[in-house]
């Protein structure tokens, strides 16, 4: 091992470290593998003092580096990439002489302890995906305690051509003369509920579906299943105090590595070979397991029951388990038979979700889920979920205590390899201004988040693929975004994509750096934060003279929007130099780092059922009790907070997709005071950019009038300038469908002023552009901001 500390001249002494892998184990769980050369950092800010823990997928030694990212290269005339790379300034490094290669284990389901094996299982689910066809034995576990193929009980599952089936033992070794499928298929019933059941009276086996015999088949004698459950209480122990440890969180498989001792019962998976395998994509609701064979009218009780009654209306005194899974929350599915078997959940399924009973379009406005005694419940299960990849630390840096707050990054580069390096950028916080009147400048992380987990080389990896714009296995949305994984798309260099060349648009990190590179050029006092300070401590923004919000900043919680509302009415000052901002509320969680998002589409927005349509509703409440959404339609529209609103999106990338401001208030003062603001001519400003080649471009935002929405107090605002596009827009909500960003300042009625210019590529213009330089200036100039 080698590593160094700070360089002669860096402020205080930055050190890398190696992480120490040993005791490390792997959860036994079906692996998937990750080619080349991958990570990220934890915590994407980090505070002085503090260390940053470096996650690596390295197949090879590896050299990793740490620098301050550079600030006079972005505000050159015309951009030079190169400049900007030779511009970091190294603080550390160390080399690892060894490889440092990492799986990850996708899927979700939950795990119990043995029980001796049913007479009767029971169970709803809802199928979304059938279970590739890679093998003639292809099948995925609705409740089961198999273990393929040395320890065989039982199991309720669905084969790769969508029949139901049962298997019925002896808890030895598989044979599959022990199974019993249906003739019919669910494949035309994806996405529908369906019960299941099976009974075992003496050796006769009958599997029922929706309340019907489907096929009968012949039972092995059972075996005592008991002798397993010191093993696999060990299991759930370690299921436990991983939860314990995350408040319900996570990747209780990463600590689990007996996670498939024998005799386990899984909703929602199988093992095979000791791993836990045979994944459901699906919904799972009202799962029961009996000591006594039920009657025909009882198992036809059970489905037209729906799973609605708050316990089984037939046979309570003869249950082993009964999980309801109407989890609103947490890392635990409740036994409710009394006998204490509950479910430790792992890799986070997805909760707080209505059940059978329910109509799925439950959730319009006004609806209240804890009166609603129809509402059931039920947990996805999915075999790519995954929140956090749960690899060791591969290196640590820790930040000296009075290193600057601002952009950095982490480079590592394999030995031997010709390969591009991986860079990993992080902000270092500093929510305590050491300067007084500073200016608190917003990174956009839960935004980062959202976007940035999708394959830069088309590559999609099961469990890498979560983001706020995909699907997972099933064909559902993501809610549950992890902060724990790789983000490919966060880059501290490169553009958005190869299509945005031309205009050299990137709207995840570049638009802060560009803001921070003028604020430190022009000699601003100011701070950084991001997303996750915020949420955890809105009072912070009481120590700044301003909050700056910059580029795309589209993911807010409650907490920060309450925050921002409550520091402008105590008479703060904002400067949102943003578009599509404050757009979709989510949920955070910290001790997991999970960002929980349910969007929602309306009818007329001309996206189709880009989200979760209105017949889709009632999955729209987060595991916080909250519904989710567009703040415009929870009651709380952003133009409330900072006068505008999300207008729509132009993604093209060409140059024809970016326009100018027109002043439309020559006269104002921030025009003129304290220096002349440069208008070009036809009163343009906002003429050139280095993200996008003008101001207004990618995603902008407008006066609520514009879009149909009531008009604010005209007191106090003033639309200092407005862009026209032209058709050019993806989607517009407009009554104006070319109407691009409108540049505003606005005295608030309710307390605090705003300067809010409504474009994604305003910090691109900013660094370079002379005549919204000179506006910026006297915005905070006015705002009170301390400029050396």
């Amino acid at each position: 091992m080698r590593a160094t500390g700070g360089q002669a001249g860096t402020a205080g002494a930055w050190t890398v470290r190696l992480g120490d892998r040993r005791g490390h184990r792997a959860p036994a769980h079906r692996p998937v593998r990750v080619a080349g050369l991958t990570g990220y950092v934890d915590p994407l800010g980090v505070r002085p003092g503090e260390t940053l823990r470096v996650h690596l997928c390295a197949p090879a030694a590896y050299e990793v580096a740490v620098g301050r990212l550079g600030r006079d290269a972005l505000l050159l005339p015309a951009p030079d990439d190169a400049a900007d790379r030779a511009e970091v300034t190294w603080l550390a490094r160390a080399s690892s002489p060894t490889a440092n290669r990492h799986d990850v284990h996708p899927g979700s389901y939950g795990v119990a302890t043995p029980v001796d094996r049913p007479r009767t299982v029971s169970a709803w689910v809802r199928v979304w995906h059938l279970p590739a066809t890679v093998e003639t034995s292809s099948w995925a576990a609705v409740v089961s305690d198999l273990d393929y193929p040395d320890r065989c009980g039982w199991a309720l599952g669905i084969d790769a051509d969508g029949r139901p089936g049962c298997y019925v033992g002896d808890g030895g070794h598989h044979d599959r003369l022990n199974w019993t499928f249906a003739d019919s298929s669910l494949l035309h019933r994806l996405g529908e509920w369906v019960h299941l059941a099976v009974t075992v009276d003496g050796d006769r086996v009958r599997l029922w579906v929706d309340g019907t015999t489907a096929a009968e088949g012949t039972a092995t004698p059972g075996a005592d299943q008991t002798g397993a459950a010191e093993q696999t209480g060990a299991e759930q122990a370690g299921a436990a105090q991983i939860g314990a440890a995350t408040a319900g969180a996570v990747m209780a498989g990463a600590a689990m590595a007996g996670a498939a001792t024998a005799g386990a019962v899984r909703v929602g998976a199988a093992a095979q070979s000791g791993l836990v395998d045979h994944l459901l994509d699906g919904d799972v609701s009202g799962v029961a397991l009996f000591a006594r064979a039920l009657t025909r009218p009882e198992v036809i009780a059970l489905t037209e029951d729906r799973a609605m009654s708050p316990t089984v209306p037939v046979a309570a005194d003869a249950l082993l388990a009964h999980w309801p899974l109407r989890e609103r929350s947490g890392a635990t599915a409740m036994d409710i038979s009394g006998n204490e078997r509950h479910l430790s959940l792992v890799n986070s399924p997805t909760l707080n979700l209505p059940g059978p009973p329910a109509s799925p379009a439950i959730g319009r406005p006004g609806y209240d889920p804890d009166a609603d005694l129809t509402r059931g419940g039920c947990i996805r299960f999915s075999s790519d979920d995954l929140v956090d990849c749960g690899w060791p630390a591969g290196a640590e840096i820790v930040v000296p205590e009075d290193a600057d707050s601002g952009t950095y990054h982490v480079r590592v580069t394999l030995a031997g390899a010709d390969d591009e390096p991986l860079e990993l950028p992080f902000v270092v916080v500093r929510p305590q201004p050491r300067r007084p009147r500073s200016v608190a400048l917003l990174y956009a992380t839960f935004t980062w988040t959202a976007y940035a987990r999708r394959a830069t080389d088309g590559v999609h990896i099961p469990g890498l693929a979560s983001s706020a714009y995909t699907r997972n296995l099933g064909g559902r949305l993501f809610f549950q975004l992890g902060m724990r994984m790789p983000l490919p798309r966060v880059q501290p260099f490169a553009h958005r994509s190869h299509l945005r060349d031309a205009t050299l648009h990137q709207h995840l990190v570049r638009p802060e750096r560009h803001a921070e590179s003028w604020l430190a050029r022009e000699g601003y006092a100011y701070e950084c934060i991001t997303d996750v300070e915020l949420d955890a401590d809105p009072a912070l923004l009481e120590r700044f003279a301003a909050l700056m919000i910059v580029g795309h900043n589209e993911y807010w919680t409650q907490h920060m929007r309450d925050g921002v509302e409550n520091y402008l009415r105590g008479g703060g000052n904002v400067v949102c130099l943003s578009g599509n901002t404050a757009f979709w509320r989510v949920s955070y969680h910290p001790d997991s780092k999970v960002i929980e998002t349910r969007k929602t589409t309306h009818p007329g927005e001309g996206i189709g059922d880009a989200w979760l349509p209105p017949q889709e509703w009632g999955e729209r409440w987060h595991t916080d009790g909250r519904p989710g959404g567009k703040w415009s339609h929870l009651g709380q529209p952003t133009s409330e907070l900072l006068g505008l609103e999300t207008l729509g999106w132009i993604d093209s990338g060409d140059r024809s997709a970016y326009a100018s401001f027109t002043v439309t208030a020559p006269e104002h003062f921030l025009f003129h005071d304290p220096h002349p603001v440069p208008v070009e001519a036809g009163n343009l400003i906002g003429t050139r950019s280095h993200d996008g080649p003008a101001v207004s471009g990618y995603e902008m935002d407008g006066l609520p009038q514009a879009q149909g929405m009531p008009a604010l107090d005209p007191a106090g605002l003033t639309v200092l300038a407005q862009a026209e596009h032209g058709e050019r827009f993806v989607a517009h909500w407009g009554t104006d469908q070319g109407h691009g960003a409108d540049l505003i300042y606005w005295e608030r009625p309710a307390g605090g002023r705003v300067l809010n210019a409504g474009a994604t590529n305003y910090p691109g213009a900013l660094a370079v552009d002379p005549g919204l330089q000179a506006l910026t200036c006297n915005v905070l100039h006015h705002m009170g901001v301390d400029r050396s």
